[in-house]
């Protein structure tokens, strides 16, 4: 009997897994789309998944990084990123809590009991006046639902769009990271032009000092002219100080968004670009549509929500399942056993009115879903559109900014000549040298401004520009 019942419940559970779609097993991956040049390393161990991920560099070693190996830094320590991959495992353990409806529940208990009975008065049977006994009832069933008109399904289905809107999250965090990165990166590189401006600046005035004195000293120029170089030379001192502070500032940031925030003993390998990129804004947001992550997760939490209001008008279906159970009584004097297996067909817990104020707000997610869906996509339009121009508009005012630059380094050129000739003033080469000061970080603010800005438009399309072989203008290292 005992082998029977066994061999029922097996039965019924293996039948039970056979209705099961294939997918509750097999979770297919969907294409990834292009997501800046650089796709999030998941990690498959899951003992490494487990483990603190631990940044090998320390400020004993010193490094030379590229913007490339930047961006690799970050995808492997940034803890942002790891959030999200590890996210993406949350909903993806919901598809198979989904479809746990179609595997069997167990059920298994022991009970023990004592009863008895005692007669007051001399027994009419001629048995003993009081009766006891004791029994231990181990028990084992198992329920299984075979069908349910879909609810099942809808939920899974729902639960697998959740899982891959996770999985694009994950890339519109990389692109978010990738640009912080760049952006990072070059005002690195503004803040180390910026120290150089401020040395040559520091020298410059040090050599105007010098020639102050000297013509005092001869009697050519007043003290006023000793005074005013001290003072120009104390200023350039005090903003080379704030300049290279400006720039740790700048290392850290960097080096927090790598992922490994203590170090700073590195170098960087690249330059601000001057080249111009291949890419017009018809493709541009055409791309944008095609493969920005945030717009594929919108359109994943849209249908999502069709699923879930699938799966909320189903509740009123019933469901299809088998059971099976077996008891077993021992006690001192009697033994009971028991088995029983079926099927049958059922609501629980069906209220009407719940479930269509429940198919109401689901109706109304879904609704709410599909504006926000095009909300986002409105947003797309207009970022892609907006750093597209100011694109444009940063090209022009790196062409401006150079030929300011060269008219003051004219100027400056002129006036010291001018100063050392013993003909011009100190108000007139202190104006002079300002002026060459600010052309050279307008140009150098012109350059970051751009580079930045196509750093931008590259988060905002999901993909990297096409970069041509053409620059905005042609640099020469004398030039600046």
């Amino acid at each position: 009997m005992n082998k029977k019942i066994l061999s029922l419940v097996i039965t019924a559970c293996v039948l039970g897994l056979a209705s099961v779609p294939a997918e509750a097993f097999s979770f297919k991956k969907n294409k990834n789309n292009n997501v800046q040049s650089v796709k999030a390393t998941k990690t498959k161990n899951k003992k490494a998944q487990e483990e603190e991920v631990k940044s090998p560099y320390t400020n004993e070693v010193h490094s030379v990084f590229s913007l490339k190996d930047c961006v690799e830094l970050a995808i492997e320590y940034n803890p942002e990123i790891q959030a999200s991959i590890f996210n993406e495992d949350v909903y993806k353990s919901r598809i198979g809590q989904a479809w746990s409806n179609f595997f069997p529940i167990i059920n298994a208990g022991l009970q023990g009991s004592r009863s008895g009975s005692k007669y007051t008065g001399e027994s009419p049977y001629g048995v003993p006046s009081q009766y006891l006994t004791m029994g231990y009832i181990p028990s084992v069933s198992a329920d299984m639902m075979i069908f349910d008109f879909g609810k099942t399904k809808a939920t899974a289905d729902m639960a697998k769009r959740m899982w891959e809107g996770s999985k694009e999250d994950t890339k519109e965090n990389i692109n978010t990271i990738i640009y912080s990165i760049k952006s990072a990166y070059y005002n690195i590189l503004f803040a180390e032009a910026q120290v150089k401006v401020y040395e040559d600046t520091v020298a410059d005035f040090e050599l105007q000092l010098s020639q102050a004195k000297g013509f005092y000293r001869y009697g050519t120029k007043p003290k006023v002219d000793v005074v005013t170089a001290e003072y120009n030379l104390g200023k350039a001192k005090l903003n080379l100080v704030k300049a290279k502070n400006v720039l740790e500032v700048a290392r850290v940031q960097l080096s927090r968004i790598m992922g490994i925030p203590e170090y700073t003993n590195y170098e960087l390998s690249d330059q601000l670009s001057l080249n111009k990129y291949d890419e017009t804004f018809e493709n541009a947001i055409k791309t944008a549509f095609d493969v920005r992550p945030e717009l594929i997760s919108a359109q994943k939490s849209v249908d999502a929500a069709k699923m879930n209001l699938r799966a909320t008008r189903r509740e009123l279906t019933p469901d299809l399942g088998i059971f099976a159970g077996y008891d077993n009584g021992i006690g001192n004097k009697y033994n009971v056993q028991s088995a029983q297996v079926g099927f049958g067909l059922n609501y629980t817990g069906l209220n009407l009115m719940r479930i269509k104020k429940q198919i109401d707000e689901a109706n109304a997610a879904y609704k709410k879903s599909k504006a926000k869906y095009e909300d986002v996509k409105h947003t797309v339009y207009f970022n892609v559109k907006k750093n597209y121009m100011d694109l444009q508009t940063d090209a022009e005012a790196i062409v401006i900014a150079k030929l300011a630059l060269d008219q003051a380094k004219e100027q400056y050129r002129q006036v010291t000549g001018r100063y050392k000739a013993g003909v011009g003033d100190a108000i007139e080469l202190k104006d002079g040298e300002n002026t060459y000061l600010n052309a050279r970080l307008d140009f150098y603010n012109a350059m970051l401004n751009y580079n930045v800005t196509a750093a931008s438009l590259e988060r905002e399309i999901g993909i990297p520009l096409v970069m041509s072989d053409k620059y905005v203008i042609e640099l020469k290292a004398e030039d600046l």
